[in-house]
């Protein structure tokens, strides 16, 4: 049975991720600050309570390396948004969305490649739209995912050389509770980005976790570096 580590995979878009990844036959061991709806995925379900953006230097995913005898696959899945524009983003809050975003990440994807040189296997980091164009009032996040991208290339480039690929992918609009809970008081604003996406709708949870489980699996063997949209042509349509 392979593994699959998922940081912030209990609940959002990572709960689906989990899921997915349970569906396929995987150990998955979910990183995370609370429990939230953990205790809904099952007995292959394994919850690891870390703060990762706290722990520079990833020290937990060398503890399931060693509790599970290896990890196959690493989703780095946990981020936080900040809407602001960058003259109101307070030096703390940029520090909050980059130690989540970014350092944790980074920290993350080191230590996987040094656990797994003799092992090879498969990193998934997940990005955003805003990665790819620049989004309104978003300037720590924008600055943030496209850091992601930069870091999902150095790291294919990198530990390719071990058997280990990397990339990411890049969420769109994706109809979950909680975009539902926002748009639901401007309907109107709901209407205005469907039509600006080409096929007309939103995306499912499920076409975001799809994507990232084929990018980390033998059916993806030869998928380096990339950073796939999720988001049913926004970006290009725009």
């Amino acid at each position: 049975m392979k593994t699959a580590v998922i940081t912030g995979g209990n609940k959002g878009l990572g709960l689906y991720q989990s899921r997915r990844f349970l569906d396929a036959g995987y150990q998955v061991h979910v990183v995370a600050r609370s429990r939230a709806d953990f205790d809904s995925l099952g007995e292959n379900a394994h919850f690891v309570e870390c703060d990762v953006a706290a722990d520079r230097t990833a020290d937990w995913l060398t503890d399931i390396h060693e509790a599970a005898g290896g990890v196959d696959v690493l989703v780095n899945n946990a981020g936080v948004h900040l809407k602001k524009p960058v003259w109101d983003v307070a030096p703390d809050e940029l520090d909050r969305v980059l130690d989540i975003n970014v350092r944790a990440m980074f920290a993350a994807c080191g230590r996987f490649v040094t656990l797994n040189k003799d092992r090879g296997g498969a990193i998934v980091n997940v990005a955003s739209m805003g990665g790819i164009m620049a989004l309104p009032s978003a300037a720590a996040y924008v600055t943030a995912k496209t850091a992601v991208v930069g870091l999902t290339r150095s790291v294919a480039v990198d530990a390719a050389q071990f058997g280990i690929r990397c990339n990411a992918v890049s969420p769109g609009f994706i109809d979950t509770d909680m975009t539902r809970a926002v748009l639901a008081k401007d309907p109107a604003r709901r209407e205005k980005i469907e039509g600006r996406i080409p096929t007309h709708r939103f995306g499912r949870p499920e076409d975001v976790a799809d994507a990232i489980h084929y990018l980390a699996s033998d059916q993806a063997a030869y998928v380096n570096g990339v950073n796939l949209p999720v988001d049913g042509g926004y970006a290009i349509g725009f």
